[in-house]
């Protein structure tokens, strides 16, 4: 006989015990004691959970701790979430804040506010609208950057890799000026395909390379292709 999973709201102020559910809403404040494992984790309000949290479908546009690891198909956040360990999620949409304190494995991220990961991110397709940092690997097949703020990583590697300035490109500018941003930060850059503008790196390695605007590389090592801006720096290798 199949389990009967009961609802959870709270939108006053509780607490909720670890355990199994079926949807778990949150437009107070509430406190999950324990594991929970449910098919929807709905947060408005404020939420601590103190363990990991198992879901099918994870919302976020209120506040959200998560001091265990995510597990879920899906999570969408439009307000602020801290998850302490891993995150293992098939999809991700972040439009507000999130900070990861373990690693992210994902099919497809799609960011347009701001992310910061301590371990590594490893996707199929990764799209920044905003900015982030990463303390580890971005591996990713399809990487696509639009920079409105500081990125920072330390190794990028990936298939398709493409950095820029984000659309509204004086305002941007003068926003990074302003804000002593430098664009993307990275230690290596490795790919296939390589389009970079406003980066600065220690090594860039790929197929076909192109270097555009106000790049700092300090070593580029192409196999087929190179293009290099003149605003940019750098010293170019081509390799086997």
């Amino acid at each position: 006989m199949e389990e009967k999973l009961i609802d959870m709201k709270i939108s006053g102020s509780g607490k909720i015990s670890g355990g199994k559910y079926n949807e778990v809403k949150i437009s107070g404040s509430a406190k999950v004691e324990g594991d929970i494992e449910c098919y929807n984790y709905k947060c408005s309000g404020s939420s601590i959970a103190s363990g990991n949290v198992k879901a099918e479908t994870v919302g976020i546009s209120g506040s959200t701790k998560i001091t265990g690891d995510l597990d879920t198909d899906e999570i969408t956040v439009s307000g602020s979430s801290s998850i302490l360990g891993n995150v293992d999620a098939r999809k991700v949409k972040i439009s507000g804040s999130t900070d990861i304190g373990g690693s992210l494995h994902t099919e497809d991220i799609q960011i347009s506010g701001s992310v910061s990961i301590d371990g590594d991110c490893e996707a199929e397709n990764f799209h920044a609208r905003g900015g982030f940092k990463i303390g580890g690997l971005l591996n990713a097949g399809n990487i696509d950057i639009e920079m409105y703020g500081s990125c920072k990583v330390k190794d990028i590697g990936g298939e398709n890799i493409k950095v820029r300035l984000g659309r509204g490109h004086f305002f941007v500018k003068m926003l990074n000026l302003f804000m002593n941003n430098k664009g993307l930060e990275a230690s290596t850059i490795e790919g296939d395909d390589i389009f970079l503008e406003n980066t600065t790196a220690k090594i860039v390695r790929g197929n076909n390379v192109t270097i555009g605007d106000n790049c700092n590389i300090q070593t580029v090592e192409y196999r087929n292709e190179i293009n290099i801006d003149s605003t940019s720096k750098t010293v170019c290798k081509k390799i086997d």
